[in-house]
């Protein structure tokens, strides 16, 4: 839900019975793109992975758990959620999902500034198969 919405409102967009505020059509919209993005780049990562390798997703089981990288946007917790979901329907066999364990991977990064990167990095470590 997008933040200082109710539940209400979204039954009435959903019913027909209000037409929905261009700004959540924007921001719905963005949301939907950021999404396509995120499975486009696996997807890529996929196709370029050498002799059927798998590949690597992190989950986050709570907002908590995603929002610990700075700048992180709330909103695109669920969407990340979705996407890691749609490609482990598509791909099985091909991805593998990492929960993301924020004291081991604190453990593991050291130092080392945190980013997504970073974090696929881990991800890519850890229990592998």
């Amino acid at each position: 839900m997008i933040s200082g919405t109710s539940e209400q409102a979204w039954r009435r967009w959903e019913a027909g019975n209000r037409a929905v505020p261009s700004d959540v059509e924007k921001k719905i919209g963005g949301l939907l793109e950021w999404r396509q993005a995120a499975i486009d780049a696996v997807v890529k990562q996929i196709s370029t992975a050498h002799d059927g390798a798998s590949i690597a997703l992190i989950w986050y089981e709570s907002l908590d758990d995603w929002a610990t990288l700075d700048g992180r946007d709330p909103a695109l917790w669920r969407p990340q959620q979705s996407v890691c979901a749609a490609l482990v329907a598509e791909f099985f066999g091909r991805l593998r999902l990492v929960p993301f364990d924020g004291p081991g991977y604190a453990e593991w990064r050291g130092k080392r500034r945190d980013s997504e990167t970073l974090r696929g990095n881990w991800a890519a470590t850890v229990n592998r198969k």
